[in-house]
């Protein structure tokens, strides 16, 4: 659901020359306009490095350069310059029949958007590994052609960059499957606009609103959930529930009992038509029909209030209730006494032995490659695949609310991160940019990514031994972090990706934001709980699908399951009883063969452990130096398989899955799953039922995270992050010969010597704070260039 705004066009006012003197006057002007350009964008490359400046840190700055390398890594996401270039190709296509932005309809052929086709992978390592030559920089182009006599969706692989001269057409889909577009939501609205103008006594004497024009007290379909084929019945239909609410903040918790269904299926939107229509929990053929059922007294009419917009209505985020602490003191706060520890080049982050590349993808969000520790490398690919969201209800618009957010583009939504509150101050941020179908020129979102180093405050190891041998030796956990924060409409999701001094990789997830909610009647009770005198929270189910491409010591790996089994063992040595037992637990090593074997329903029966190893890689203790998976987002996916909308995420039937490598099957789901159920694009199922050997195999895994969610009144007005946490880790398991993190130079050691008395150990690190904590300009910079926030 888009909402992102255009850029808009600022106006300068230029009075008080005289006639005579108006070129000189100009002439100046044009001088001090062309000077304060100059200057904003040094600051902004500046501001974007870090918050809270650090030009005092020796060797700080050289640490971070965020302008792309002249050689761009096989993993760097397009530049302008690039989408630029690719556009103007595509534009010379007659073939193509493109449209420019703003200039585009429904019925038009036009670019969707673009974003990097990430290489082949054989040809990527060749290139990483062997020296070999470089793999193409190449686009990966989505075209809706609504001009075609049978409309479609196409997709081209546009290279080699930066100068394309071919286009690759790849297997078109079906144009009803398409994600939104602005188009038709443009055109949705206004129909839906010019209809509702009939029923406007309803809405102004049910809600006390009015619809379109309004100076207050104003009514908007602020919200919309796509009507799948496969809940509707109609094979060939698109259509998608609009629902009204008071334009207040914040409009999810202020449901009202008016929805409409439209039918979006034609490709020409003079031809959308309203299909349904619900009120009063009533569903209507048309407006006319409710419109007379009003007027007869036939439908029991709602009332309800608009609510009062001030700062204690419970949906703001205006401070309130029992105010602390008492006095307006300063949190605790995070800083840099020595500057950077690690470094970034464009979008290549080094760390104590890390290094990686970032990239964002438009269709689905955040992805780090080639992640390597002490330049062994660990894991080709880590990268979300989608997020879904599945609401239950009585109400037909939540009752069909099951979100796949690759819908709207997932990477757009990164939005721009607050200094502070989002990240620490001192993190550094790196941009984004994407192509947009209304946008000519790239998206550019200032801060997508936040960096950061993090004391998370508990020891990574310590252990005090205050008999014999006296010692003390500890080492907090502090880590480095790479997040973004996904907002799509009313929820935000925080995506951490979190590198741990011992060769730990930890990926984490936090849901918050705003719930949505139903208007209540009765039957909504078996759904949710009453949270205001309207307001049901409904339950709903969150999902999170991530691609693991492990590489151990090489691509051919084995997957194998250590599972923990009781068992009772003679104990008639030990015992005084005749036939003594004694209970305990076992470890038995299961090596999986197949993909079908491999695709895993977690069984709390049957504990295990995951591990993947290279076999001919082994310790000196003869033990394969593997990884382990550990998932602490476990949730079961309670909709019956094959119904619905559940086989566009037949991903979520498993917690984990391991699949053999294979490059069309390099992504578990689409931007097409919100209307492809029946039929579904990206069919992770498949990628199971072939039942492969995976055995020393190229091999994926699959991790799905999960929790369910029934709202509570303490998730007004927003969510609190506070026990919702999803992680999992990939942790060394016999990979390196003792703990890595023994070399690192932020541990202390104390020793107690009768004859040598105290010997104190911090290996060189000084008292003294080459850089001292500064405060952050973020206020400041927002006041000045609030673009940096909010992408307007």
């Amino acid at each position: 659901m888009s909402d992102s705004g255009t850029p808009g066009n600022h106006r300068r006012v230029i009075g008080g020359c005289r006639i005579v003197v108006v070129v000189l006057c100009v002439a100046l002007i044009a001088l001090i306009v062309a000077f304060a350009v100059v200057v904003s964008q040094m600051k902004e490359k500046l501001d974007s490095k870090s918050d809270s400046k650090s030009e005092s840190c020796p060797g700080s700055s050289s640490r971070i350069n965020l302008d792309p390398p002249d050689v761009l890594s096989p993993f760097h996401d397009l530049t302008p310059a690039e989408m630029f270039s690719v556009r103007e190709f595509l534009y010379g296509q007659a073939d193509l029949n493109l449209a420019r932005p703003y200039k585009f309809d429904t019925n038009d052929s036009y670019i969707y958007t673009m974003e990097l086709h990430v290489p082949n992978k054989e040809q990527t390592l060749n290139f990483l590994d062997k020296g070999r030559s470089a793999p193409a920089r190449e686009a990966n182009v989505i075209i809706f052609r609504g001009d075609l006599p049978e409309p479609e969706v196409q997709e081209y692989i546009v290279g080699p960059l930066p100068n394309p001269v071919s286009k690759n057409a790849q297997t078109p889909r079906p144009f009803r499957y398409r994600p939104l577009t602005t188009a038709e939501i443009v055109r949705a609205m206004s129909k839906l606009h010019g209809e509702i103008s009939k029923v406007g006594k309803i809405l102004e004497e049910s809600y006390g609103g009015t619809l379109g024009d309004c100076a207050e007290n104003c009514l908007e379909f602020k919200s919309m959930s796509p009507m799948s084929p496969a809940s509707s019945g109609e094979p060939m239909a698109r259509k998608m529930w609009f629902w009204l609410t008071p334009v207040v903040e914040f409009w999810s918790l202020h449901p009202l009992d008016f929805l409409v269904l439209m039918d979006l299926t034609s490709s020409e939107a003079d031809k959308y038509t309203i299909d349904k229509v619900y009120y009063g929990g009533q569903i209507f053929k048309s407006l006319e029909d409710l419109l007379r059922a009003y007027e007869t007294g036939s439908v029991t009419k709602t009332k309800i209030a608009f609510p009062t917009k001030d700062k204690k209505l419970y949906s703001t985020l205006n401070r309130r209730g029992t105010l602390f602490p008492e006095e307006p003191l300063l949190p605790p706060t995070e800083f840099e006494p020595s500057g950077k520890r690690y470094s970034v080049d464009g979008r290549h982050i080094k760390h104590m032995g890390w290094d990686f590349d970032v990239r964002m993808s438009t269709t689905s969000g955040p992805q780090i490659f080639d992640i390597r520790y002490n330049n062994e490398r660990i894991v080709y690919e880590l990268s979300l695949q989608d997020i879904a969201i599945f609401y239950s209800a009585d109400s037909p618009a939540q009752k069909f609310a099951d979100y796949l957010d690759s819908l709207a583009l997932v990477g757009p939504r990164a939005r721009s991160l607050g200094s502070g509150a989002d990240c620490p101050s001192h993190s550094t941020y790196l941009s984004a940019d994407h192509a947009i179908e209304f946008l000519e020129q790239p998206y550019h979102v200032d801060r997508a990514f936040c960096v950061f180093e993090h004391n998370t405050g508990l020891p990574l190891r310590r252990h005090l031994s205050s008999s014999g041998t006296m010692f003390y030796e500890g080492l907090m956990d502090i880590v480095l972090t790479v997040r973004t924060i996904i907002t799509v409409a009313n929820y935000d999701y925080i995506f951490d990706f979190i590198f741990h001094q011992n060769g730990a990789i930890e990926v984490k997830v936090v849901s918050t934001g705003y719930i949505l909610t139903s208007f209540r009647f009765p039957p909504e009770d078996d759904y949710g709980f009453r949270l205001r005198d309207h307001v049901t929270g409904n339950i709903h189910h969150h999902m999170f699908h991530f691609k693991t491409d492990m590489d151990i010591h090489g691509t051919k790996n084995r997957f194998e399951y250590i599972e923990i089994q009781p068992i009772k063992i003679d104990n008639t040595q030990w015992s005084v009883k005749d036939q003594a037992k004694y209970a305990q637990t076992k470890m038995v090593r299961h090596l999986v063969q197949s993909e079908k074997e491999a695709a895993m329903k977690y069984n709390f029966d049957k504990p295990k452990y995951l591990t993947f190893y290279n076999n001919s890689v082994l310790s000196s203790a003869g033990v394969p130096r593997a990884y382990r998976l550990y998932t602490r987002g476990i949730s079961k996916q309670m909709v019956e398989e094959g119904t619905g909308q559940e086989p566009s995420i037949s991903w979520a039937r498993y917690q984990v899955a391991v699949t053999k490598y294979k490059e069309d099957e390099t992504r578990s789901s689409s931007i097409y799953a919100s209307y492809d159920a029946e039929n579904p694009v990206v069919n992770f199922q498949s990628f199971i039922d072939d039942n492969e050997t995976i055995t020393d195999e190229d091999q994926v895994t699959w991790v799905t995270m999960g929790i369910h969610h029934i709202p509570h009144m303490e998730d007004i007005p927003v969510t609190p992050t506070v026990g919702l946490d999803l992680g999992f880790f990939l942790l060394p398991y016999n990979y390196f010969d003792e703990d890595p993190a023994m070399g690192s130079g932020d541990a202390i050691r104390i020793e107690l010597s009768p004859n040598h008395g105290l010997n104190i150990f911090n290996y060189g690190k000084s008292g003294h704070k080459q850089c001292l904590p500064k405060q952050s300009t973020f206020i400041n910079d927002v006041k000045e260039k609030p673009n940096i926030l909010f992408n307007i």
